[in-house]
């Protein structure tokens, strides 16, 4: 398969099937010819991210997901996307095995949620895992671009976390007051200017229950976003390249 790119998924599986139709409509395609090439690697088995996280005597995911890495490298995909927020914490790791930019989801959600204000600086709520809090992967990158990160209460993380492990995962379920309250609660609570939804679980529930606001950044969205413009990117290179060396010949 000719200029391709790479998606490490199963973290979790409707999150994967989530992001996949999010590239399929963003693409601008009207055939078949039209869409982007892409390996999904639904790898259902990588151990939880968040449970390694708060305890490293739990499986750790990190050799399941090199292994994944180095079969995208035997595949020579252009870049590698991965739908889990928390599975971030080890892209230090996989950058360097990888052959290939990994996309960082983070990154492209807070730069999406600073592009909302030209004001600085920002109040920016974060919506995701105890694993992914605990570890800063959206503060540090939040704090770097000059803005505040704001974080549910104890009593609301919890509540997040069912949503997240018991409704979403477990039973493919959302309940849309829960979601709705633990957004609103930053929004019109803590006076967030935006709020980053940083879990893909919590995009699979953005996409069946909208919050309806500009304020709400879906970082799997923005993600979508990063990869259908750069595989687009690629794709045109490539056909110029191609359309020139046929004048050559």
């Amino acid at each position: 398969m000719e200029q391709c790119f790479g998606i490490i998924g199963g973290m979790g599986t409707m999150a994967t099937e989530s992001f996949v139709h999010a590239v399929n409509q963003l693409t601008n395609a009207h055939c078949d010819q039209d869409y982007l090439n892409y390996v999904v690697l639904n790898d259902a088995q990588i151990p939880d991210r968040t449970a390694y996280i708060l305890d490293h005597h739990r499986a750790s995911p990190l050799p399941a997901l090199k292994s994944d890495v180095r079969l995208l490298n035997r595949l020579a995909v252009q870049f590698i996307v991965m739908t889990c927020n928390t599975a971030h914490y080890f892209v230090p790791e996989l950058t360097k095995i990888s052959r290939v930019p990994i996309l960082n989801m983070p990154m492209v959600a807070v730069k999406a949620a600073s592009q909302q204000h030209s004001d600085l600086p920002l109040r920016i709520g974060i919506l995701a895992t105890t694993g992914t809090i605990q570890s800063h992967l959206y503060q540090d990158i939040i704090h770097a671009n000059g803005h505040v990160s704001v974080v549910p209460s104890e009593a609301e993380q919890v509540q997040l976390m069912d949503l997240i492990y018991h409704d979403i995962k477990q039973h493919n379920f959302v309940d849309q007051a829960k979601f709705h309250e633990l957004i609103a609660q930053l929004l019109n609570v803590e006076h967030c200017d935006a709020v980053i939804l940083g879990c893909t679980e919590l995009s699979v529930a953005q996409a069946a229950n909208p919050f309806m606001s500009e304020k709400v950044i879906d970082a799997q969205q923005e993600l979508a976003k990063a990869a259908v413009y750069r595989a687009q990117s690629v794709k045109t290179t490539l056909l110029w390249e191609q359309r020139t060396q046929s004048v050559n010949k």
